[in-house]
């Protein structure tokens, strides 16, 4: 799958408390959006390593379990190592949304915590596939929160988003699925990044994976 993501800090706002990354080799593409929370202790640093440290579990200590088992253990980790960090960032929390394709069997997984979004676009109807849930989860609980979505259809598509977008504009879905569903899907993210920037109240990503 190809992917375009774009994530802008609050205007005025010197460090983006969100972030995104996409990794992939022979076996799997992982596309992942966090949001740090805000009031809590850097939230810049909080998103950084939920997505870093995400791909760098998997590809270094639990690739040889497959991918869903891969992932469940990676997020264990990385949700830990938050959870355990003393100093200046103690405290620090994220929102952590993922897609993980595995391109051999041909399947997806997901999962969703707090309240950044993940975004099915199939058929010309948008469905959402991470509803609400706590930011603060028990690590040894997390494995579960990792879903199979089944065998990857052709033409399915993802958008992955922080609340910045998500609450900003009340079409959010619609113009999501314009993007998607457009030949010049490029172009058209922009504009609609462009759009959410006028009335842009928070730090805001979007990372559209397109079939």
């Amino acid at each position: 799958m190809k992917y375009i993501a774009k994530s802008l800090p609050k205007k005025g706002k010197i460090k983006n408390g969100d972030h995104f990354s996409f990794y992939e080799d022979e076996r799997i593409q992982l596309a992942c959006v966090a949001d740090g929370v805000g009031g809590n202790a850097c939230d810049w640093k909080a998103s950084e390593q939920a997505c870093e440290d995400l791909a760098y579990f998997y590809k270094n200590e639990f690739a040889d379990l497959g991918v869903r088992e891969g992932i469940a253990q990676s997020l264990r980790k990385t949700y830990a190592k938050i959870y355990w960090t003393k100093g200046p960032c103690e405290g620090m929390l994220t929102t952590l949304v993922s897609v993980a394709i595995d391109r051999q069997a041909g399947e997806y997984f997901y999962f969703g915590i707090g309240d950044s979004l993940i975004l099915k676009f199939e058929e010309g109807k948008i469905e959402e596939l991470t509803p609400e849930c706590g930011f603060r989860i028990q690590p040894d609980l997390l494995p579960s929160r990792v879903k199979s979505g089944g065998p990857l259809r052709e033409g399915t598509c993802f958008a992955l988003m922080s609340d910045g977008i998500s609450t900003n504009r009340k079409n959010y879905r619609q113009e999501v699925a314009l993007v998607l569903g457009s030949e010049d899907w490029e172009s058209k993210f922009e504009e609609i990044m462009a759009l959410n920037q006028v009335t842009q109240f928070d730090d805001m990503t979007l990372l559209l994976l397109k079939g």
